[in-house]
């Protein structure tokens, strides 16, 4: 019997979109490349991929093109009950309109989209229009091809190796510090070059676009990470707005990420002079949910009973800080750890690993209850027992404002911790963060 022939996957076809004429106004008054806006597209009437490509039409009687873009799927609805879909850049705006004239014989009139009725271009026709388009704006040609290119541009690695988790963990660090800093997540992390990833030895490898540096630290840095992590070889790269706030991140380059066995984010904030740490732990996905095995050899308990040395050592010195505007904290807990799931392959490019971010003093509480021991007497943390915990932005929002954290007379008791944790194969990244001292609620009000 002939063996069956697979169908092979349908050509992309993209949309021609426009608007309802407030709209199209509102958009012929702000287009321009580089443009970056939103809008909502009904969910009822059509299949959106995570990524499309589109053309704007501003003008439908006769037909004219202005734009040429990529527009990506956004997180939520903004309570419209509606997908919402955001134009990303780069934006390509056409000098001049293209018009129905000049893509005869192509006939597409019939086939302009609005958000709320949308007819997507076949394979053919799709291609077709491209070809024609890029014959008419030649000098423009390799920019269509670039946006074209966006849409399987993949940011995010598959989590097929040691290496691909350890970096995976390292890009959610640097995208909480970034949040933390209040700096833009989504630029950084949608430049990652995931091709580079096979001789990468940190996170700060797969950027593009970005001055990774091998050199000395800055004095105030290199004091803060020697204290804690020892004269090491460094590589830094600095972010910043241009303005007031600035992140630099810093990881030691001398370690196989195949070795390491989980990474460890200690952020250090330069205005309430306070440190956290991020111990990451990777999940699996069980029956009843994602969930963290603790048996009793756990290197975890061995993890929790040095944060309880340290907290000890501290108490017994009684190293609180001098009352400032900056001293007071809701916790002085500087312990945590963050249960991830692993690799969700439709999640966005800038999206941060989902998963269970607890204290330490919170995991230990949770480790003596029931609820943590299932049938068998098996200990785990996970969604199907663990309903209280600090979801990303929880968390971010409590070390942004200063709420959490021990202070820096803590710190020579923190590099003891640091380094029983190196040398149980875990890896330290360090985020410095310098916002802004705002002295007064002036900004904040609501």
């Amino acid at each position: 019997m002939p063996r069956r022939k697979r169908n092979a996957p349908a050509e992309y076809g993209g949309f021609i979109l426009t608007f309802e004429p407030g709209r199209t106004q509102w958009l012929q008054e702000r287009l321009h490349p580089g443009v970056n806006f939103s809008d909502s597209f009904s969910a009822f009437d059509w299949d959106i991929e995570p990524r499309e490509l589109v053309a704007l039409a501003l003008q439908q009687d006769p037909l004219q093109i202005h734009a040429f873009a990529m527009m990506e799927r956004m997180h939520g609805s903004g309570g419209s009950g509606k997908g919402k879909m955001r134009m990303t850049k780069p934006l390509l705006v056409f000098d001049q309109p293209v018009t129905s004239r000049m893509l005869a014989p192509l006939e597409l009139d019939s086939l302009v989209s609005t958000p709320e009725r949308l007819k997507r271009l076949d394979g053919q026709s799709w291609n077709q229009f491209i070809e024609r388009l890029q014959q008419l704006r030649p000098a423009d040609a390799d920019r269509i091809n670039d946006i074209i290119a966006l849409r399987t541009q993949q940011h995010r690695l598959p989590e097929n190796s040691q290496r691909e988790l350890r970096l995976n963990e390292q890009r959610d660090g640097l995208g909480l510090a970034l949040d933390i800093g209040g700096l833009d997540r989504a630029e950084v992390l949608k430049s990652m070059n995931t091709e580079r990833a096979p001789d990468a030895t940190s996170v700060l490898d797969l950027l593009d676009a970005l001055p990774v540096h091998e050199r000395t630290l800055l004095e105030h840095d290199s004091r803060i990470f020697n204290r804690l992590l020892g004269e090491r070889p460094v590589r830094v790269a600095t972010f910043d707005n241009g303005d007031d706030r600035s992140v630099r991140v810093i990881v030691t380059d001398q370690t196989d990420l195949e070795t390491v066995l989980g990474i460890d984010l200690l952020i250090y904030n330069s205005c309430y002079d306070n440190y956290v740490l991020l111990q990451y732990k990777r999940m699996r996905k069980e029956p009843e949910s994602w969930s963290y095995p603790i048996p009793p050899s756990s290197d975890l308990l061995a993890q929790l009973q040095k944060t309880k040395d340290f907290k000890t050592a501290a108490a017994r010195l009684n190293l609180a800080p001098s009352p400032s505007l900056w001293s007071y904290r809701l916790s002085h807990e500087p312990f945590f750890f963050k249960f991830c799931e692993q690799f969700r392959p439709n999640a966005r490019d800038e999206s941060l690993i989902p998963g269970i971010t607890m204290s330490a003093d919170h995991l230990d509480e949770f480790l003596q209850l029931p609820e943590a021991r299932n049938k068998r007497g098996s200990t785990s943390v996970g969604y199907h027992n663990c309903p209280r915990y600090l979801n990303n932005s929880e968390f971010i929002q409590l070390a942004k404002s200063g709420w959490i954290g021990t202070s820096a007379q803590s710190s020579e008791f923190l590099k003891d911790v640091l380094s029983a944790n190196r040398e149980g194969g875990r890896q330290a990244m360090l985020a410095i963060i310098d916002p802004p001292q705002e002295k007064s609620a002036a900004g904040r009000r609501r």
